[in-house]
């Protein structure tokens, strides 16, 4: 929200792609049966509507659960935390069912340490949604047991231009501190920082250190763009169907801005890298890990086909023609890259 607490465009497309995601991460959690609850969390949750009426991502995540808890046995909780708009977003999200939605207005660390706290007997699967308004107020120690939790995925939004304008000058301005700070909470160098020679390698920076401290290579992000400013998603998972769900969304949102999507010299460069042969399930694997999606890993691959750049061996049974199998799950064939 702006300082009219409205909703800007650039929070509009964000809301847009969490409520995608949530509806399609909750899809698949739902007929997990490793999981007997699924909680979605937000720190800094806000009043949960704009004042002029729009709903925010509280009320968004509200009607998500909703609009599927009768039809699935899973325990959804939507646990909600602001310290300051508590009342209010209590206010804005009835009428709701205290079983399914908490509100509370805790420091948002305390309220962070007490859900991951909870024990759960290995049965639940979180989510974490963290808007900009809070990423400074996060305690490096409260960032490492969110990147270390097991059993959750996490979203964050962060003022990006805003980080990268005021790199060097943390030390000598004293307002500055909090990003300096979170620079360091999230493993981020402060020299490579400084380095950087525009935004988009201070970008690959911060997603380099979320990867080490997560323990995870499906770390993607999503650039969303004002007239003065760029803001960032970030999303990070241990789990392959959640990398390729969120890559999903953000095909589904734009189709024709799909940012850094890889062409095929930089996949070609990866398979490299690895080796020159590899079944249609790891080519799924690496397609995901270099933000390309199935559809996409098959078009390259028959360009490369087509001229006489790849070898495609049938393994066990006959192969239709221009079919890769990227998504199946069972090994169909070994592609040898010439």
């Amino acid at each position: 929200m702006n300082k009219k607490g409205n909703i800007e465009n650039h929070s509009k497309i964000k809301l847009d792609i969490y409520k995608k995601y949530l509806e399609a991460y909750l899809s698949i959690m739902i007929n997990v049966p490793n999981y007997d609850n699924i909680s979605i969390v937000e720190p800094f949750a806000g009043k949960g509507k704009s004042n002029n009426g729009e709903n925010g991502s509280a009320v968004i995540a509200k009607n998500v659960i909703e609009s599927i808890i009768n039809n699935n046995s899973k325990n959804i909780r939507l646990i909600l935390n602001d310290i300051k708009y508590c009342e209010d977003l209590e206010k804005n999200l009835q009428p709701y069912k205290e079983d399914i939605i908490s509100c509370s207005n805790k420091d948002a660390n305390e309220f962070i340490i007490d859900v991951l706290s909870q024990n759960d007997n290995n049965k639940t699967h979180r989510l974490f949604f963290i808007d900009p308004w809070g990423y400074t107020q996060l305690k490096g120690e409260t960032y490492q047991k969110i990147f270390t939790a097991e059993r959750l995925d996490f979203l964050i939004f962060i003022p990006l231009s805003h980080i990268y304008r005021f790199l060097g000058n943390g030390r000598r301005f004293k307002s500055l501190k909090p990003i300096v700070n979170f620079l360091s909470d999230v493993g981020i160098n402060e020299k490579n920082a400084e380095n950087c020679s525009d935004v988009e390698e201070f970008l690959e920076e911060i997603k380099k250190a979320f990867r080490e401290k997560a323990v995870t290579e499906f770390v993607y992000h999503k650039i969303l763009k004002t007239k003065d400013s760029q803001h960032c998603l970030l999303f990070s998972t241990r789990h392959i169907l959640g990398a390729e769900k969120f890559l999903e969304i953000l095909d589904k949102i734009d189709r024709q801005q799909y940012l850094f999507l890889p062409e095929e010299p930089i996949f070609i460069k990866h398979i490299y890298h690895q080796k020159k042969t590899l079944t249609n399930c790891e080519l799924y694997e690496y397609g995901i890990l270099d933000s390309l999606l199935p559809k996409k890993v098959g078009s390259i691959l028959k360009r490369l086909e087509s001229n006489n750049k790849i070898t495609v061996v049938p393994k066990a049974s006959t192969r239709r023609k221009g079919v890769f199998y990227i998504r199946n799950k069972d090994k169909k064939i070994e592609i040898t890259f010439k």
